[in-house]
Formats: structure tokens, C-alpha cells, sequence
């Protein structure tokens, strides 16, 4: 390679070098920032009762029944309390039995109040969130306003294939959100 070809070479290389590194340079002359107010957060108390005011572990036993055959039920209201200040969503997450022998059917239905979720018979004016078996029941969310109850009126059926001279008790699993 002659001498005027290696400059021309050279020459070249410098221009495009020194034109890469003002296109860099230039670039980082352009920028902006703006300033957002965030706002205010207010936190707030979420608290899903049951049976009373203020009752997390809630014993059930309204919804018991003696020498029940095949087909049988109990039925009773239960108050979803929100103790809490906040809009509650809550929900039915799982049903559970201690004895699978003694086979339960759910149905849980919304009433306006307690009496109207009677001992026997369909409870009038009722809005139903389930019906099928007791084990691995949910309902979808409902809401419930601060300081505000809803009434379940839930009924445990014996199945057909239940055991003889057993028993079996029922957990209910309910969890709770805000949004």
C-alpha cells in the first residue's frame, strides 16, 4: 500500500471517528424532567367478622342437627360483620368437613336479616351464592360497605350416601380484601 493510500485510509477513519462522537455528544444535550405531585395515601382498618362484632374464630353450632337421615338439614343465618373502616370485598374460599363418611351439600344464600333464614323451609326473599358440596365450597366476592353486615343463611343437606351413626363438623374458610 503506497503512502497517500495509508493517509487517505487514515484521513477517512479520523472524519467518520470525529463524526460518531459528536453524533454521541449532541444527543446527550437533549433532556427534560418533570415534577408530579403524588398525591396523599390514607391507609384504613379491614376487618372481616363473623357472628359478632369483632369474632374472627366463630363457633357455628346453630347449623347442627341430631339423628339427621339422608336428605335431611340444618339451616341457619350467620352476620358477616365489616368491623373495619374500609370497603370489605369478601368471600367464601373453602369448605371443609372433619368426616367425609357423613357427606354435607351447601347452600348459601343472601337474606335481608336473620329471620329471614328459618329452621325449616326455603328462606324467602333469598339470593343464592351456592349450592353442591359442602367440601371445597366458594362464592364469588361480595361487598360490604364500613360498619355494615350482610346475612348468610347457609343449609347443610345430608347426602344420600351418608354412614350411619356418624358425625362430621364443617369449617368454613372466608377471606377478605379491599381495593
Amino acid at each position: 500500500m503506497s503512502n497517500k493510500t495509508r493517509w487517505l485510509v487514515i484521513g477517512g477513519a479520523a472524519v467518520v471517528g470525529v463524526g460518531l462522537l459528536s453524533a454521541q455528544q449532541t444527543g446527550a444535550l437533549w433532556t427534560q424532567s418533570q415534577t408530579v405531585d403524588a398525591g396523599t395515601i390514607h391507609s384504613g382498618v379491614l376487618d372481616l367478622s363473623v357472628g359478632g362484632d369483632g369474632l374472627s374464630s366463630y363457633p357455628f353450632t346453630a347449623l347442627a342437627g341430631a339423628n339427621l337421615m339422608p336428605g335431611g338439614y340444618a339451616q341457619a343465618p350467620v352476620k358477616v360483620y365489616n368491623s373495619g373502616n374500609v370497603l370489605m370485598k369478601y368471600r367464601l374460599l373453602n369448605g371443609a368437613q372433619s368426616n367425609p363418611a357423613v357427606p354435607l351439600d351447601l347452600t348459601a344464600s343472601i337474606v335481608p336479616n336473620e329471620g329471614a333464614c328459618p329452621a325449616t323451609g326455603n328462606p324467602p326473599g333469598a339470593t343464592q351464592l351456592y349450592n353442591g358440596p359442602l367440601i371445597g365450597a366458594q362464592f364469588a366476592e361480595r361487598s360490604v360497605e364500613p360498619g355494615a353486615t350482610e346475612v348468610l343463611c347457609l343449609r347443610g343437606t345430608i347426602g344420600g350416601a351418608a354412614a350411619h351413626s356418624q358425625s362430621t363438623t364443617a369449617t368454613f374458610t372466608f377471606s377478605a380484601q379491599s381495593r
